[in-house]
């Protein structure tokens, strides 16, 4: 699998993890909190009659509190503990029937217990998970439950809410390993482009050096009434295009024995009819300005940006009507690709990926700017300036 492959199944994993921050939203921990303060007074006031001041307040307490458990966690905890003790006591459930509180009072009690197993170790989680078992099917036999079974059942609430606790903990430790790989992804991606680009601008600058090198060799041959101060300088541009060569071709020679061959010529715009032939949807080419020789590098880069805009609308929008302009300005080539497609709302994961860092990182290379995002009216566009001068 290619690092392209790898990086847009990285992405879709780690956005189907992001969709369970819902359940760590603020406005579902005030739901929580209002909808068991409501259920419990529903329930105890049933029990009860009417509860008093005290005994509201200490419902609320026991309750409220998971209004703010994932931004104030502690708090929340110490607060909801006090409120039970509250009812217990003030509510006379230890004197009468244990099991009195209300659901919703177990229910308060069981997330405290699962906020207070997040927020400790694994190991630690487990001990107290284990303790609090111990301690609840101690509490509910001597309380006077008629059947050990029904003990038991108490007793394995503490235990569920360690282990929810410890899979919550081991779903976020696998998304920060999947977040840290995605970004060593796209940084493998990014440098793959640059290298691939160093390959290219090697080609270019290699083959100009090298008839630099040939033109000063030649020259005290071409030019019969060259002095010898002439020649000696001929021959130290030769010389200093020579050792050039060698040097540039000793830095970036390792980057084309990591690649594959090339053999055949690289692409320029001149290629842009096969490229969008080989598209196969609707593509509709403007060239704008009167067309003219481009510098190596910006034609290679011109075609490159617009294979890899093609590519991303076959796989993110198919379908879709493709429009290319090319613009040839004085001292700019201007190129804008927008297709009609559902735009980077619908996209995958995989549109802000790998393509556009590799876009780029051609277009700054040589100077220009490159930006993308959903068009003025609708799909996806994309725009880019090489400087040609």
């Amino acid at each position: 699998m290619d690092i392209s492959s790898k990086l847009g199944s990285m992405e879709r994993q780690v956005a189907a993890f992001d969709v369970r921050r819902a359940l760590e939203s603020p406005l579902l921990d005030i739901a929580v909190g209002l909808g068991l303060f409501l259920l419990a007074l529903v329930q105890l006031g049933a029990f009860r009659g009417d509860l008093g001041p005290i005994g509201i307040l200490a419902t609320g307490l026991a309750t409220l509190p998971h209004t703010v458990r994932h931004r104030h966690p502690v708090g929340a905890v110490a607060l909801t503990g006090v409120g039970a003790l509250a009812l217990l006591v003030f509510e006379g459930a230890i004197a009468g029937n244990i099991f009195g509180l209300g659901y919703p009072v177990y229910v308060s009690g069981l997330l405290s217990a699962y906020t207070v197993f997040r927020m400790v170790g694994r190991r630690t989680a487990w001990l107290l998970g284990s303790g609090s078992a111990a301690g609840a099917f101690i509490l509910v036999f001597l309380a006077g439950a008629q059947r050990p079974d029904a003990a038991l059942g108490w007793a394995a609430l503490p235990v569920a809410m360690a282990l929810l606790a410890d899979l919550r903990r081991s779903r976020h430790e696998v998304r920060e390993a999947r977040v840290d790989n995605l970004e060593a992804l796209r940084e493998q991606a990014a440098m793959a482009e640059r290298a691939r680009i160093a390959r290219e601008m090697h080609d270019i600058v290699a083959h100009s050096i090298s008839m630099i090198a040939v033109q000063a060799e030649t020259a005290p041959y071409t030019l019969a009434d060259l002095g010898d101060d002439g020649r000696k300088e001929f021959a130290e541009i030769a010389a200093t295009a020579r050792g050039t060569l060698t040097e540039m071709r000793r830095l970036l020679g390792v980057l084309r024995a990591e690649a594959p061959p090339e053999t055949a010529p690289q692409p320029g715009l001149a290629r842009l009819p096969a490229l969008i032939e080989q598209h196969g949807g609707e593509v509709d080419l403007d060239v704008v300005g009167e067309v003219r020789e481009l510098p190596q590098a910006v034609n290679i880069s011109a075609y490159r940006i617009i294979q890899e805009a093609l590519t991303n609308a076959r796989q993110h929008a198919p379908g879709a009507r493709v429009s290319i302009e090319v613009a040839y300005r004085p001292a700019l080539l201007a190129l804008r690709i927008a297709d009609d497609g559902p735009g980077p709302a619908e996209k995958t994961p995989e549109a802000s990926g790998h393509g556009l860092i590799g876009m780029r990182e051609r277009a700054t290379a040589l100077g220009g700017w490159f930006v993308a995002g959903p068009g003025p009216e609708g799909g996806f566009l994309l725009q880019a300036g090489l400087p040609t001068e």
